[in-house]
């Protein structure tokens, strides 16, 4: 086989269908692709039945607890057998054929570990495909629209969304694959790390000849939880390479503030969402802080 697509939904429905339907559409590599979908929403929520009806081909679906997005993921890969393996989210559509582009890009640079496409919004403009790692700062948080919009990544400073990760299966695995310490969030940064540490001059690489739709947000709406998540993952992987965690969190803390000053000089509804992530970092994470 020679790419494994692996899909971790939650609560994904309709989403993850059209998903499927897409992969199936722009299939252009036909039986060296394989498809596993490792469930984790509650038993009465998954779509195991919609996928038994359909007609695609090569499909695996795993029913599972939901022990986060990396745990799912490494299931996905124990029972995988491509070469390649692709990390999509449920709420990934594809727009045109993209298999035989990864497929061809990996078997040419040997040395190429791990590619993202550029990922769009609904409407086909310029979605985020990379971020900025882990340093604080106002500029790169503004900035970043307008790097993703020029396709500027830069390797160094930045990693690869993990709504689509192109991953070299071998690389993968020695490097331990996901940490299933990480619930959501950090995934990304944190193997892209492991994966230099297997090898150190190792192609990490963003491909804008690679598109497809990000329903960004549409298959897991932000909600408090999510926000602990990312907070709670931040921490971990600040104490796991020795980065400055407490001054992260506050940053983020104020960042928020600062949006809902924006906001309410604008007179955005916004605000009151701002002032509701506020008051719940405040309460669970910026006290905490203040006890280290």
């Amino acid at each position: 086989m020679k790419i494994s697509v692996i899909i971790v939904a939650y609560k994904s429905g309709d989403i993850l269908v059209k998903c499927l339907d897409s992969i199936a559409k722009y299939n252009d590599i036909e039986d060296e692709l394989e498809v596993i979908v490792v469930d984790n929403s509650p038993e009465d929520e998954r779509i195991e039945r919609d996928l038994v009806k359909s007609q695609y081909k090569n499909y695996r679906y795993i029913p599972s607890d939901n022990r986060g997005f990396g745990a799912g993921n490494n299931q996905g890969v124990d029972i995988s057998t491509g070469e390649i393996l692709a990390f999509l989210n449920p709420d990934i559509i594809l727009i045109e054929p993209i298999f035989k582009k990864v497929w061809e890009k990996f078997q040419k640079e040997k040395d190429l570990m791990l590619m993202g496409g550029k990922l769009l919004f609904e409407d086909l403009k310029p979605g985020f495909s990379f971020y900025f790692d882990y340093k604080p700062s106002i500029i790169k948080k503004w900035s970043l629209k307008l790097w993703n919009r020029k396709d500027r990544y830069d390797e160094k400073n930045m990693y690869i969304a993990g709504a689509d990760l192109f991953v070299r299966r071998d690389a993968f695995c020695e490097a331990g694959k996901f940490d299933e310490n990480i619930f959501m969030y950090y995934e990304e940064p944190d193997l892209i790390r492991r994966l230099r540490k297997v090898q150190k001059d190792c192609k990490i690489v963003y491909e804008p000849g690679i598109r497809m739709i990000h329903l960004e947000k549409k298959s897991t709406p932000m909600s408090m939880n999510m926000i602990g998540h990312e907070m709670d993952s931040c921490i971990y992987y600040g104490k796991k390479y020795g980065l400055d965690y407490k001054k992260k969190i506050r940053f983020e803390y104020r960042y928020y503030k600062l949006k809902r000053m924006v906001y309410k000089v604008l007179k955005n509804q916004k605000a009151e969402r701002m002032n509701e992530i506020i008051q719940y970092l405040n309460e669970n994470y910026i006290k905490i802080l203040r006890k280290y």
